[in-house]
């Protein structure tokens, strides 16, 4: 659930159902006296509403929030929100909007920093040598490997995407040596996907694993393994859409395979683009 300044005291009020009775106590003073919940102790507020710290803890952490100091910071923000509305224009000016900003240069930099062109080439080469390429991944991941299949296959490489479990293993079975199969699970963790990684590897399939855990069973499992951010750890990530690691490397991926190909893969490209204007 993603809270933010003005949205923070009706994000508490739809969650109402969600608490125990003293929890919802201490959402209702919180909704009655922001003001002067922002300026206590969590000592403080449980001895005033006599609850204990750690059922404000949980209830903080009901609502998102990793404790009671990250859930005082935002309602804070709230307040600073309600007491001085701004009329700037500039974006990056707001508080949240600044903060939101900088995550997004982090994951930047952090995309960039975690690459190296030895893997990023090693990784373009997997994908030229394949027959085929698979792509696997299950929810947002899948969303991604979908944006994998359209991207890449505007530029005439021959990629399937499979974001349903059952056919991904099924597709894992037929899988050959000729094929180049690619894992995406950001925590490495994802069942699905490393159940059929497994069994393409078996099949000796060439495994690219994109994830955010070098140590994951999914790492273990591939052949080469390309890092992300994992957004998680971030104060606003749950704002950013989950995809923005992936896609960023992606376009790495796919600079270099244009450059070290141009005027072949260009050439795809302009047919597939004319292609959709007769459409």
């Amino acid at each position: 659930m993603e809270y933010l300044g003005e949205n923070l005291l009706n994000g508490i009020a739809s969650t109402m159902e969600k608490f125990t009775s003293s929890e919802a106590d201490l959402a209702n003073y919180i909704i009655k006296n922001p003001d002067e919940i922002s300026q206590l102790t969590i000592s403080q507020i449980a001895k005033k509403i006599h609850i204990s710290p750690a059922t404000i803890t949980r209830f903080c952490q009901k609502i998102s929030f990793s404790g009671f100091n990250e859930f005082k910071h935002e309602l804070k923000r709230y307040i600073d929100l309600r007491n001085k509305p701004t009329r700037n224009t500039d974006i990056k000016e707001i508080d949240y909007f600044s903060n939101l900003y900088q995550n997004h240069l982090e994951i930047i930099e952090t995309t960039f920093r975690k690459m190296n062109v030895l893997d990023i080439q090693e990784a373009v080469s997997l994908i030229n040598s394949a027959h085929k390429v698979h792509v696997y991944g299950i929810g947002n991941s899948g969303i991604a490997a979908q944006e994998f299949k359209w991207k890449f296959f505007r530029i005439g490489i021959h990629v399937e995407s499979i974001t349903d479990p059952h056919q991904a293993v099924m597709d894992a079975a037929l899988s050959t040596k000729k094929c180049l199969v690619i894992g995406i699970s950001v925590s490495g963790k994802t069942r699905e996907v490393t159940d059929a990684i497994n069994i393409a590897k078996k099949q000796g399939a060439s495994i690219l694993a994109i994830t955010s855990d070098k140590k994951s069973q999914l790492s273990q499992l591939a052949d080469l393994t390309l890092l992300v951010t994992n957004k998680s750890n971030m104060h606003m990530g749950q704002n950013i859409s989950p995809t923005l690691p992936l896609f960023l490397l992606f376009d790495l991926i796919y600079t270099e395979l244009v450059a070290k190909d141009y005027m072949n893969r260009i050439q795809f490209r302009n047919k597939t683009l004319n292609a959709l204007k007769d459409i």
